[in-house]
């Protein structure tokens, strides 16, 4: 793509006309499906893993992903990649608070009022 096609191509009105083209995306409820698949000494590896999210009892809608090196990351955070689903939704918990009503509001634990006692700290923890 040249210099020329790229600009245009990224004029709010070219580009708003195509995304609005689209199809929408569907929206998962229940349980996510994380299919990774891999290519090893002439053997074709298949590996599904299948997540059941809740929080505070109501399902999780963000479709989290796996990576074939193990990286967890959800379409609602697209610049973030994680070492756990824990510190995915965590993340998403922080980053979206209107979209999980009650709960710690930001300056909290995110351990819903209890002390942490193990003294574990996420990656994103000591990153903020």
């Amino acid at each position: 793509m040249t210099p020329e096609e790229m600009a245009a191509a990224a004029d709010p009105t070219i580009l708003g006309n195509y995304l609005a083209e689209l199809p929408e995306q569907p929206h998962h409820h229940g349980t996510l499906t994380s299919v990774r698949e891999d290519d090893f000494r002439g053997h074709h590896i298949v590996i599904k893993t299948t997540y059941e999210i809740t929080v505070d009892g109501a399902p999780l809608t963000a479709p989290i992903i796996v990576s074939n090196d193990g990286q967890v990351h959800s379409h609602a955070l697209p610049t973030y990649e994680f070492l756990s689903a824990t510190d995915t939704i965590r993340a998403l918990i922080e980053n979206f608070p209107d979209d999980f009503p009650g709960g710690d509001r930001p300056g909290g634990n995110g351990n819903g009022g209890h002390p942490d006692h193990h003294g574990h700290e996420t990656d994103h923890e000591r990153s903020v």
